[in-house]
């Protein structure tokens, strides 16, 4: 199971001024946040939000990481500094007194949900049989439906690398201001008009 900046986001404050800031909002259905965490802390905040039974998501890659006297295949967060939540708002006070967390993605001090079609394509990707890369971040381009394969069903947008000729699948998260891309044959998609 994987451990799950846009120019106007900011922090929300600081955790004791915080706490309880979320109660008195309306209850609304669940929707996904992005939490930034402390530098190198996505792991333990994403342990600590599940054993706090709270839904979360840190997408995850292997990487070859190289020490002196070895190498190993090590898995480490596609989005650095960030995981997701699931919650309602009367829920992100638990959310942000998590160690290691540092604060909810927003727009001043109103936290911004991420839509789910952005997440599911994300949880898609790193829960597919291909390998994962990371992807500047794209606003537009050709948007396709994948047809065949495990991905079928997903949309989003196809590139091409200038110098080869393989296309690839990019998956963006707007409120983050990334994206992440996998190859994918071009005959296994069709462009939506």
């Amino acid at each position: 199971m994987p451990l799950t900046t846009a120019p106007s986001i900011s922090m929300i404050q600081e955790p004791a001024e915080r706490f309880g800031e979320f109660e008195s909002l309306a209850a609304e259905p669940k929707a996904w946040y992005a939490v930034c965490t402390r530098a190198r802390h996505e792991k333990v905040a994403y342990r600590d939000l599940r054993e706090r039974e709270v839904e979360s998501f840190l997408p995850l890659r292997e990487v070859l990481s190289q020490w002196k006297d070895r190498r190993k295949l090590v898995k480490k967060p596609l989005f650095t500094g960030y995981l997701f939540v699931q919650a309602d708002r009367s829920e992100l006070d638990q959310v942000v007194s998590v160690r290691g967390v540092a604060y909810i993605l927003g727009c001043g001090h109103e936290p911004v949900p991420i839509p789910d079609d952005q997440i599911k394509a994300v949880r898609q990707l790193v829960e597919g049989p291909y390998p994962v890369l990371k992807w500047p971040w794209l606003r537009v381009g050709r948007r396709v439906r994948v047809t065949t394969g495990p991905l079928t069903g997903l949309e989003t947008c196809i590139v091409q690398r200038r110098n080869n000729s393989k296309s690839y699948l990019v998956v963006t998260v707007d409120l983050l201001g990334r994206s992440l891309a996998v190859e994918v044959d071009p005959t296994c998609v069709e462009l939506i008009l």
